[in-house]
């Protein structure tokens, strides 16, 4: 593991955001954008190079609005819980079943100087019931968003979907068709897409 974190450190480039939102190693300290977040490249998922969290990160820019609460579910590094809270969200919840990632989470809170609004939950996401967030961001894989989707009809916010290939597209639009959720806005990158979704 420290061989890997090693390499991490020697790689690891800022990432930038419509020039609005940076996500950069926690050994730098300077930004040229307003919107910093810093991140210890850990065994979690989320640093903000993968085209799925890039893509989550730049829909957030645009929808989510202060006060708001959000769920994180499927939270990894914690990077999106971090960014809302960042950009003034209210109550945060992070839902993720790996308890590998939880000490990375906490390490990325430190970094960003969050002591409180972000509730770190142990569960399985598919075992999550409260749904009523002004703000739902799911970046998990195809299989287990098909799971959810039936639940999220329960929801009257606003639903971001990634850790989608545009492959899988028409599958997951007529999944929620079916039950009565409809497909609002789809963002590609490369070969992944994020969809935000609301129910009817």
């Amino acid at each position: 593991k420290e061989d890997w974190h090693l390499v991490w450190q020697e790689n690891f480039q800022p990432v930038i955001i419509d020039k609005k939102l940076a996500v950069i190693p926690y050994w730098q300290d300077d930004s040229q954008v307003d919107l910093v977040i810093k991140i210890k490249p850990g065994m979690a998922f989320g640093t903000g190079h993968h085209e799925t969290t890039w893509l989550m990160l730049r829909q957030m820019l645009q929808y989510l609005q202060p006060g708001m609460s959000v769920l994180d579910w499927g939270s990894g590094s914690g990077i999106l819980s971090i960014t809302a809270r960042k950009m003034g969200a209210g109550k945060v919840d992070a839902v993720e079943c790996d308890i590998e990632c939880k000490t990375n989470f906490y390490e990325n809170l430190e970094l960003n100087d969050i002591t409180e609004e972000i509730q770190f939950h142990h569960r399985d996401v598919l075992n999550w019931t409260k749904l009523d967030y002004d703000l739902i961001l799911a970046n998990m894989n195809r299989n287990v968003i098909e799971k959810l989707i039936p639940k999220l009809h329960q929801s009257s916010g606003r639903i971001l979907l990634s850790g989608l290939m545009e492959t899988d597209y028409k599958t997951i639009k007529r999944l929620c068709e079916k039950y009565h959720i409809e497909v609002k806005e789809k963002m590609i990158k490369g070969e992944w897409i994020c969809i935000k979704i609301s129910p009817n």
